[in-house]
């Protein structure tokens, strides 16, 4: 501020802040250069001169937003405002802003050809609000086989089902369980020309919609029956942290269990090669496992809540 008085800065801020002005304009009219105009813009926020403030609820979740997408390199982050909200809000009002993400994101981008969805009761609620629509370029395949009759609802060829049907798109399925008795077995079943094709269409999708979960009772892996206690408190022992598309994961993203290998869906390294992946995971116990996703490239668009975020960011 050597050369110009208080006066100066405010006059020029006048003009471009209430007044509407372009720098090239309050150039012109000052007679200075533009990349004055822009210099004393800055310098007058640094000295307190102005201050911006928006006048918006929406700012905290937005500022929450950007912190995510520069602290990990995110594509986009969704941070849903949930203060004051009950759980049952929460879940609602969750579901609501992933299905009218997704929904913009399609209509973003009418190029895609191949949608890719994991399974779970998160994924479940966000699809069931899904509007209908007409995406008939579109083919969705399961990420993980999904066949049982337990919580049949939470499974993959279900869920494929319901999105296609609301996008007017065209479900292909995966005949198989989530888990098998053995990697001798996944092997066996992957000879099958039928199970193989939607196998490898699923490692081509563009968009993968899927789910993260810490490794605890009552996770998708839990309720449909594909493991017990105590396996979670054996994987735990083993430095497992969660799981995606049921493949587990330690604090370095990445794991050598065993039971990785009976999964008969995509791995860890063919989700990272789709190209955007797309998680939904809210609730402050998944921020641990959400946080070493980001941390390993498991995904690059989150769709999450402010006390989550909160959560996630507190550690990064």
């Amino acid at each position: 501020m050597d050369n110009y008085t208080e006066k100066d800065y405010v006059k020029v801020a006048v003009m471009y802040y209430d007044e509407g002005m372009t720098q090239a304009e309050i150039a012109k009219k000052i007679g200075v250069s533009r990349s004055l105009v822009s210099k004393m813009l800055i310098d007058a926020r640094e000295a307190k001169i102005v201050e911006v403030f928006i006048n918006s609820p929406s700012v905290f979740t937005t500022k929450l937003e950007r912190e995510l997408e520069e602290t990990y390199g995110l594509k986009d982050a969704v941070v849903v405002d949930t203060v004051g909200l009950t759980a049952v809000e929460v879940k609602r009002k969750v579901s609501r802003s992933a299905a009218k993400y997704l929904e913009a994101y399609l209509k973003k981008h009418p190029e895609l050809k191949r949608l890719g969805i994991s399974w779970g009761e998160t994924l479940r609620h966000a699809i069931d609000y899904f509007p209908y629509t007409n995406h008939s370029q579109l083919h969705i395949y399961p990420l993980i086989g999904g066949m049982g009759n337990e919580h049949f609802y939470l499974h993959s060829n279900q869920i494929v089902q319901t999105l296609a049907q609301r996008m007017r798109a065209e479900a292909h399925y995966l005949y198989v369980p989530a888990m098998v008795s053995s990697a001798a077995l996944k092997k066996e079943l992957e000879r099958d020309a039928t199970i193989s094709s939607v196998l490898n269409e699923s490692k081509q999708v563009d968009l993968a919609l899927l789910g993260m979960a810490p490794l605890e009772e009552g996770s998708t892996m839990t309720v449909t029956g594909y493991i017990k206690l105590e396996d979670i408190k054996r994987f735990k022992s083993l430095g497992i942290i969660g799981d995606i598309n049921s493949q587990f994961f330690d604090a370095k993203g990445a794991s050598a269990l065993e039971v990785n290998q009976r999964v008969m869906g995509l791995n860890l390294e063919e989700l990272r090669q789709i190209p955007t992946r797309l998680v939904l995971a809210y609730g402050e116990k998944k921020a641990g496992a959400v946080r070493v996703g980001l941390e390993h490239h498991m995904l690059d668009i989150l769709i999450t809540t402010d006390a989550t975020a909160q959560a996630i960011l507190a550690h990064a």
